[in-house]
């Protein structure tokens, strides 16, 4: 482990325009969701090893609401709805530096917990995991030489207590770069 340290250490003394590329930065993002009614709202952080590369930390809290649908016949389904809270890894991939207009593609997993609505269709309190991989595109526009607004739709597919979830967020925000 000490050797990793001092071989990027090194790597980084040894590659001025890389270390000069090191940023961090914090968001925070809110939005509605595209299929399901609802909304997102979004906070974390990034480190950039390069100008157009972040790694980023998210938590992210999205709440669906519940669905009721009706086939005209007297049949028709329910969706239960509910809030989901996760903690998200990920990479974010601009084709341009952050001090211009750029598009980028955003990717990663996430992992956390659902507590579903409970109402007079569904009484019981249920409390279940989810695990999720992630993968969307947005663009950032520059305010200022460490302010920028954002836009972004992603896909989060995975599994929810046994289930199949997807949910599409569409988010806008602003981060700040250190």
């Amino acid at each position: 482990m000490r050797l990793r340290s001092v071989l990027a250490i090194a790597l980084l003394l040894s590659a001025p325009a890389l270390a000069r590329a090191q940023a961090f930065n914090i968001q925070a993002a809110a939005g509605p969701t595209l299929v399901d009614r609802g909304y997102s709202v979004a906070g974390g952080a990034g480190w950039s090893p390069w100008s157009r590369v972040t790694l980023t930390l998210d938590a992210e809290r999205t709440v669906l609401s519940t669905r009721v649908t009706s086939d005209g016949r007297g049949g028709g389904s329910t969706f239960r709805g509910g809030a989901m809270v996760l903690g998200a890894a990920g990479v974010r991939v601009s084709l341009f530096p952050p001090h211009r207009l750029t598009p980028y593609v955003v990717a990663g997993f996430a992992r956390g917990r659902s507590t579903p609505t409970v109402n007079d269709t569904f009484p019981d309190r249920v409390t279940n995991t989810v695990r999720a991989v992630f993968a969307g595109g947005g663009v950032q526009a520059p305010l200022g030489p460490h302010l920028a607004i954002f836009a972004d739709a992603r896909m989060q597919v995975g599994t929810e207590g046994g289930e199949t979830l997807a949910v599409a967020p569409l988010r806008a925000g602003l981060r700040w770069r250190f």
